[in-house]
């Protein structure tokens, strides 16, 4: 009985480890969290990550999703 429990458990801990994750993963190619700081502005995104892409070459996606983002809330 332990072990359906414990299984049960672990099994939900993992679904919601899971849909956390993909909660925070690329929505069409762009950071969930961007989009959100941005209001949804799709063309904004791909505007501010082309341009990031730009002047930072070589960089991760998260490293300039994450780069706009500090970006804007300093008020850049």
């Amino acid at each position: 009985m332990k072990l359906i429990v414990t299984i049960g458990l672990l099994a939900a801990i993992g679904t919601i480890v899971f849909r956390i994750w993909r909660d925070s993963q690329n929505t069409e190619g762009i950071d969930r969290n961007l989009l959100q700081a941005l209001k949804g502005d799709k063309a904004l995104a791909e505007r501010l990550l082309n341009h990031a892409r730009e002047r930072y070459p070589g960089r991760s996606e998260r490293w300039y999703a994450e780069k706009i983002i500090y970006d804007l809330r300093r008020g850049r």
